[in-house]
């Protein structure tokens, strides 16, 4: 998106909506939801070196809204 810090994208579990969202019941089997969240290179180097959870520690921290493309970088 034009504007935006965030270039490329982080697969996560869908932490905002629970469990109930992630596995979904489906009549031949189930299907398992994740997300894909707006991130910026520098967010990706902290996940690298710190870990997936303590990134997704900072988002809580910084209380970021997800579906924001242009706000600032946590990291």
């Amino acid at each position: 998106m034009p504007g935006s810090h965030c270039d490329h994208l982080l697969i996560s579990l869908p932490y905002l909506h629970g469990p109930d969202l992630e596995h979904c019941p489906l009549p031949d089997g189930h299907a398992r939801i994740l997300r894909a969240l707006p991130v910026t290179a520098a967010e990706m180097a902290y996940r690298r070196e710190h870990g997936h959870a303590a990134l997704e520690r900072l988002f809580d921290e910084h209380a970021i809204v997800p579906t924001g493309p242009r706000r600032p970088s946590v990291a």
